[in-house]
């Protein structure tokens, strides 16, 4: 069974914030480790999932901070907000935006941005 690309998850709505709806995006990867410090970034998108090269090795979770700094930068969120959620110590991982605000987009015109974007962000070879 092939999980989905992304998929976008409501968060839990909070007493002080009820109006403002905020999302989980989740992006499956596959993760290459070890590259050069200019191949660091996504090489290709499949249809179930993004591939990722870090410059870090897979030793104490570097590669997982690595890959969650290359889609914070590319989402243009801070770090905190992007963490490995599934697959701490394989290539194939899974990884969580948290408090994403879609703002007037549907949730399936936010996932077509969202791969826009990831899109955008494939490196040329």
């Amino acid at each position: 069974m092939s999980t989905p690309l992304l998929r976008l998850l409501q968060s839990a709505t909070t007493k002080s914030r009820p109006t403002n709806h905020l999302y989980t995006l989740q992006i499956s990867c596959h993760v290459k480790p070890n590259a050069s410090n200019n191949r660091e970034g996504i090489t290709s998108i499949t249809a179930d999932r993004v591939d990722v090269c870090v410059a870090a090795v897979p030793r104490k979770g570097e590669a997982n901070a690595a890959v969650s700094r290359v889609m914070a930068q590319i989402f243009q969120v801070p770090k905190s907000k992007v963490e490995v959620i599934r697959g701490l110590k394989s290539r194939e991982k899974t990884l969580a935006i948290s408090e994403l605000d879609i703002g007037k987009h549907s949730e399936d015109e936010y996932l077509q941005r969202a791969r826009g974007i990831l899109e955008g962000a494939v490196m040329q070879k």
